[in-house]
């Protein structure tokens, strides 16, 4: 999918996750409770909703249920502790600014909301990034997660100002506001990713047309297998774990990892071992075929020629460190099987 499309899907699916967050806290909040407990349930409620969406949208949308249950999990989790914190932080801060007047009235509680709730978009952020095991993915998480929490909090304590007390327009300011929140902080984590990410593999044939993969870790899995890190689907020549591609010091690497050299191709060579892949590099996996783009490179490129880089040939020399058989997994037979 473009850029823009998975922009909107993040932020479509965290509002969504604010909706849901919202009619949970209706449900299962009770006013008899101390306000901390109030706020710590609350936030838990909310932070685990948009947690779970925003970080599992992908898998849902590829019918993973393994996927889809391995990474919502974990985001629901860190979502559910960033929300309680984030709630809680919300409310002292809010008291803390009433008590030392340095604020107007109506500005306290917007910048008391949005500080709290940077805390839970920062949590979302983060779990993102857990979830790939990705530093670069971690950062741009926390980074973008950050900046949405704290506009999709201040936008929501505006929102319940407007809207007043009264009970029936104060419950749908909630509603609206946490929506904005979670659209605000699901965006945000897409859009800083996609601004800031260095490298792409582009699907131009085969499963998810048109899809691309940010290139984010030292060594990206690619294959069938559920716990890949690039997943493709519905090709019974990609072996479960088909190929990795490998960063070593700015440069990339496609790497076989046990696959039958004819069903892995960089611009139409056979790879059985490795090789270094370049801007606009075309890679076959089965049938499947994915080109290669670095962002700096890409970028530099179009400026200087207005089209792509010229295609690499395959047979370039790679680290030896690179050739080590070291990808195998444990108990994994050639193939992938």
């Amino acid at each position: 999918m473009s850029r823009a499309l998975r922009i909107y899907y993040n932020g479509v699916f965290g509002a969504a996750g604010g909706l849901v967050g919202w009619l949970l806290f209706g449900l299962a909040l009770d006013a008899s409770w101390p306000w901390y407990w109030q706020m710590l349930v609350g936030g838990a409620l909310i932070g685990g909703a948009v947690g779970y969406l925003v970080v599992g949208w992908e898998a849902l949308l590829d019918l993973s249920v393994v996927r889809l249950f391995r990474m919502g999990t974990q985001g629901l989790l860190v979502g559910a502790a960033g929300g309680a914190l984030g709630m809680m932080l919300g409310e002292l801060v809010n008291y803390a600014l009433q008590d030392w007047g340095i604020l107007p009235g109506a500005c306290t509680g917007v910048m008391a909301r949005g500080l709290g709730w940077l805390v839970f978009g920062l949590a979302v952020g983060l779990a993102e990034g857990w979830v790939a095991r990705s530093w670069l993915k971690t950062s741009y998480g926390a980074l973008g997660g950050t900046v949405g929490g704290f506009i999709g909090g201040a936008v929501f304590a505006a929102l319940l100002g407007w809207f007043g007390r009264e009970e029936t327009s104060y419950v749908w300011g909630q509603a609206v506001g946490l929506v904005i929140l979670g659209a605000c902080i699901g965006s945000l984590i897409a859009a800083v990713e996609e601004a800031l990410k260095p490298a792409v593999l582009r699907v131009i044939r085969g499963w998810r047309e048109g899809r691309e993969f940010a290139i984010l870790k030292t060594e990206t899995t690619i294959g069938r297998d559920e716990h890949v890190d690039i997943l493709l689907l519905r090709d019974m020549k990609v072996e479960k774990y088909h190929a990795k591609v490998v960063v070593r010091d700015g440069r990339y690497f496609l790497v076989n990892t046990g696959a039958p050299p004819q069903h892995t191709l960089v611009d139409g060579q056979p790879i059985a071992q490795a090789c270094e892949l370049k801007e606009g590099a075309r890679i076959q996996l089965g049938e499947q075929v994915l080109v290669f783009h670095r962002r700096a490179v890409r970028q530099d490129t179009r400026a200087a020629t207005g089209r792509a880089g010229p295609q690499a040939p395959a047979g370039q020399t790679v680290p030896e460190a690179i050739l080590l058989p070291d990808w195998r997994r444990p108990g994994m037979r050639r193939g992938g099987a």
